[in-house]
C-alpha cells in the first residue's frame, strides 16, 4: 500500500505513520521527495507492531561516521528505514518489542530540525529575492504587479490581439513565461515552506513519547 502524504511537523509525521501501522500495516521505505510512503499488510494483527522514530540530522556525516550512526542505532534495537548520509530525517523502526521507544539523539535530534529549516528557508527566500531582482530591474515587474499575469508577457500589443493572431502570439510566448515565472515562485514556496517547517518543529513543541 502506498500513500502520499506532506507533512510540516515531524512530530505530526510520526504520529501519523505509527496510526497506520497500528491497523496492520508495516512501513517498509519513504520516497522524501515525492513524498510517498509504502506499507506491506502484516500476516496478522497479533503479530509485534514495530514503532516508527524520525531522527534528524543536521549536517552531513563521513561515510564511516554514519555507519557508526546506524550501528549505534541497531544495537539499541533500530532499523533503518530511510536515510542519507547527507543529513535531514532519519527513519527507524523497532526491530523488537522490548526496546524502548525513546532514541538516543532524541534533543539533538529536535534542536537540529529548526536549524536545518531555518537555513533552508533563509537560503531560498534569498534566492527568491536575488531573483526577482535581476528579473525587476531588466523588466517592469514589481512587487505591485508580480500576480498580474498580463505583466508575464511581453509581446507588444498581444492583449489588444483578437482572435487566431492572439492565440498564435500567446501560445508561442507562454513557454518562455513559464521559464521566467516558475522558477520565481518555486523559491518564494521553498523559502516559505521551511520557515514554517521550522516554526512547527520549534523545539519546545516536541513531547516525549
Amino acid at each position: 500500500m502506498k500513500k502520499f502524504r506532506i507533512f510540516l511537523s515531524l512530530k505530526k509525521e510520526e504520529e501519523w505513520i505509527n496510526s497506520i501501522q497500528e491497523e496492520g500495516y508495516r512501513l517498509v521505505s519513504v520516497n522524501s521527495l515525492v513524498p510517498m510512503y509504502t506499507f506491506e499488510k502484516m500476516a496478522s494483527k497479533e503479530m509485534f507492531i514495530p514503532y516508527v522514530r524520525i531522527d534528524f540530522r543536521e549536517k552531513s556525516m563521513r561515510k564511516s561516521n554514519y555507519e557508526d550512526y546506524v550501528t549505534l542505532f541497531s544495537d539499541s534495537g533500530w532499523k533503518l528505514i530511510k536515510g542519507s548520509r547527507s543529513g535531514g530525517a532519519q527513519y527507524f523502526q523497532q526491530e523488537h518489542p522490548d526496546v524502548t521507544r525513546e532514541i538516543f539523539s532524541d534533543t539533538d535530534s529536535q534542536e537540529s530540525v529548526k536549524k536545518r529549516y531555518v537555513k533552508y528557508g533563509y537560503t531560498y527566500g534569498s534566492i527568491f529575492l536575488l531573483y526577482f531582482y535581476i528579473f525587476s530591474s531588466s523588466n517592469s515587474w514589481s512587487l505591485n504587479n508580480i500576480l498580474n499575469i498580463k505583466s508575464w508577457y511581453f509581446t507588444q500589443g498581444l492583449w489588444e490581439m483578437k482572435g487566431m493572431w492572439f492565440w498564435k502570439a500567446f501560445i508561442f510566448e507562454t513557454p518562455f513565461v513559464l521559464l521566467r515565472v516558475l522558477p520565481l515562485f518555486f523559491f518564494l514556496f521553498l523559502g516559505v515552506y521551511y520557515l514554517l517547517r521550522s516554526l512547527i518543529n520549534d523545539d519546545s513543541k516536541f513531547k516525549a513519547k
